[in-house]
C-alpha cells in the first residue's frame, strides 16, 4: 500500500476542513445551530425521532461507518465542555498552586491555617 506524500496528506485536509465549513454552512443556513454540521443536526433530529436524512449522509459516506452518530457525538461533547468551562473557570480562578514542604511530606493542595501557623511559627 503506498503512503501518501506529505503534500496529498495537506492537501487533503485542506479540503475535509472546506467540507465541514460548507457543512456548518448549510446547516445554518437550513436554520440549525451554530457550530454543527448537517451530519450532526440529522442525527440529533434521528434522536428527537423526527423526519431526518440519516440513512443518506451515511450512505454517502459509507467509509464512515456510523457518520451522523460520530459527527454529533463531536458536536455534543464540545458543546458540553462549553458549557462547563465557565463554571470550571469560575471556581479554579482564586485557586493558587501550592507546593510546601511541612517537614514530613510535600503537599500540594491549598494550606489550612493551621498548616500555616505551623509554617510560620517554624520559620520565626
Amino acid at each position: 500500500m503506498k503512503r501518501m506524500s506529505h503534500k496529498s496528506k495537506k492537501l487533503f485536509k485542506y479540503i475535509e476542513r472546506i467540507a465541514i465549513a460548507f457543512s456548518v454552512l448549510l446547516n445554518v443556513i437550513l436554520g440549525g445551530s451554530s457550530n454543527q454540521t448537517l451530519s450532526a443536526r440529522q442525527y440529533q433530529r434521528k434522536k428527537e425521532k423526527k423526519v431526518n436524512g440519516v440513512w443518506l449522509i451515511d450512505f454517502i459516506f459509507f467509509f464512515d461507518p456510523e457518520h451522523c452518530m460520530m459527527s454529533w457525538l463531536y458536536w455534543n461533547t464540545h458543546q458540553n465542555i462549553r458549557k462547563v468551562k465557565n463554571n470550571y473557570v469560575q471556581r479554579t480562578q482564586d485557586m493558587v498552586e501550592y507546593k510546601y514542604n511541612d517537614g514530613e511530606r510535600i503537599l500540594d493542595e491549598q494550606p489550612k491555617q493551621s498548616d500555616l501557623d505551623r509554617l510560620r511559627w517554624r520559620i520565626t
